[in-house]
């Protein structure tokens, strides 16, 4: 079931829940306060006509016989003239309790209740002495104190409800009761109109309930839909996704939010493109997932070491403009050849380029792979050269150390300002193998910590034993590329 359908079920039955409940309670208590202005008028009937009737008449009269006495008919005829006091009294009567049993004493006078031109015997009273069966607790209550029905009964005369009162002799004693019928038909008339127009006000409700529901739904579920719209086209990697900003409340304050995060993400992904084009991509991966801290972690990594031979002499040649156009070109071959072996290019100093391999991803053939991309590096620089057609005064020639160790990787530099790199004494042996390389007339150097790891070791290179590197107390055996001269005619990367 989807979000919108629950809410509007949620609030629509709330709200037809509390219509209805809202329009049962207004009826209960319009019902009580009829029934109550009903009983009131009832006991205070009852209670002031009881003292018309002669207790003394009533206790002469114990017998259908009696009947024919004078006491019958004259509080027969106050009976009568109680009833005519209010359209809707129906009868008047007497009765009192004899061994345990209530009896009638006087009824009502003889009438056509029913219109229909006779008296039948249910219009005939009852006479002196008929017992009446099962009385409510409301009657007995009347031969002791005035009291009245606490509901309505529905019997052959309709709805009806009765009051009673206790008929008192000339001492004083409770010697029968006055009963009164009442009609209640007027009332119900009255609790059948506000049933029907508390169903008109419900099937109303229901319909302005339906329609604020909808409203109230939309007005939720739409910034929602927005939102997951858009989480949807972010996740599919969409980070031109915006959503509608809805008021200023907590949808609005999430729609915004959501805008803010979706531009962070995007200025994220601007600044990993625009890193990427000058440090490893995967670097800057690592930079931009994490807090950058000062610090490092300690790894084995193989540090290639490139430089461009005589630059200082040709940049003096050249005209800027076309000495940074020639610099471009030439790193860019570089870069793709370190790249292309899996290496990431570190840093640019000047004209020497520092590649790392094996690190920050590790691979147990980072030494091949450096060692292939150093000879790669070597022909691309003099395939660079016949391309340009350079002069022999302009001619490029770069040289390559490798060396491979233990090296700090990590954020160097201070808080306001730091660079990934690596540092370690593995970066300085490579830097000083490159700088060895025009001592000992080659183009590639490597250390034998590299040529260990490299099975099977290339021909073209020559082993010498303990050679000396600048500022350094130990000797290290290398390994030196033979016939390495720069020409202009390679046309292909060269493979060991």
């Amino acid at each position: 079931m989807r979000l919108g359908l629950k809410i509007f079920l949620l609030l629509f039955v709330a709200a037809f829940t509390i219509s209805g409940a809202t329009g049962s309670y207004f009826y209960y208590q319009a019902r009580q306060s009829l029934l109550e202005s009903i009983q009131s008028q009832l006991l205070t009937a009852a209670k002031s006509f009881s003292g018309l009737i002669s207790g003394d008449d009533l206790e002469a009269l114990n017998s259908p016989e009696d009947m024919h006495s004078s006491a019958y008919p004259r509080i027969q005829r106050i009976l009568h003239q109680i009833a005519l006091t209010n359209e809707d009294f129906l009868f008047a009567y007497t009765m009192r309790i004899q061994d345990d049993e209530v009896l009638f004493v006087v009824d009502s006078p003889p009438s056509d209740d029913t219109g229909d031109g006779r008296i039948s015997p249910d219009e005939m009273p009852e006479p002196v002495g008929a017992v009446y069966p099962d009385p409510p607790s409301s009657l007995l209550k009347g031969f002791v104190r005035p009291s009245v029905d606490q509901r309505i009964y529905q019997d052959q005369w309709g709805w009806t409800i009765s009051g009673y009162a206790p008929i008192k002799d000339f001492r004083g004693r409770n010697v029968g009761l006055l009963g009164i019928d009442m009609c209640a038909e007027h009332m119900e008339a009255k609790l059948a109109a506000i049933r029907q127009a508390g169903l008109i006000s419900l099937g109303v409700a229901g319909l302005l309930a339906l329609g604020v529901t909808l409203l109230l739904t939309r007005h939720i579920t739409g910034p929602i839909k927005s939102l997951h719209q858009g989480l949807s086209r972010v996740s599919a990697g969409d980070l031109d996704a915006v959503v509608p900003e809805h008021g200023r409340d907590e949808l609005g304050d999430l729609s915004r939010h959501f805008n803010q995060m979706v531009g962070e993400l995007r200025e994220k992904q601007l600044l990993q493109s625009s890193l990427g084009k000058v440090m490893p991509r995967e670097v800057v991966s690592r930079l931009l997932s994490d807090d950058p801290k000062l610090g490092g972690e300690t790894a084995e990594a193989c540090i290639l070491f490139c430089d461009l031979r005589g630059f200082t002499s040709i940049s003096e040649k050249l005209p800027p403009k076309i000495l940074v156009g020639l610099l471009n070109d030439y790193f860019s071959a570089m870069v793709q050849a370190v790249e292309k072996q899996g290496g990431l290019v570190d840093k640019f100093i000047g004209d020497k380029l520092m590649a790392v391999f094996g690190h920050p991803i590790t691979d147990e053939k980072a030494e091949a792979k450096a060692l292939q991309a150093g000879v790669d590096m070597l022909s691309a620089c003099d395939r660079l050269n016949s391309t340009l057609a350079l002069t022999s005064d302009l001619i490029l020639e770069n040289s390559i150390g490798i060396h491979t160790g233990h090296v700090l990787a990590g954020n160097i530099g201070s808080p306001q300002r730091m660079e990934y790199t690596v540092v370690g004494d593995a970066v300085n042996i490579a830097a000083r193998l490159e700088a060895k390389t025009r001592e000992m007339h080659t183009r590639l150097i490597i250390s034998s910590h590299v040529a260990a790891k490299i099975s099977p070791l290339p021909g073209q290179l020559r082993s010498q034993k303990n050679i000396s590197l600048e500022g350094r107390r130990e000797t290290l055996d290398i390994y030196l590329l033979e016939n390495s001269d720069p020409v202009g005619t390679r046309g292909r990367d060269s493979e060991l």
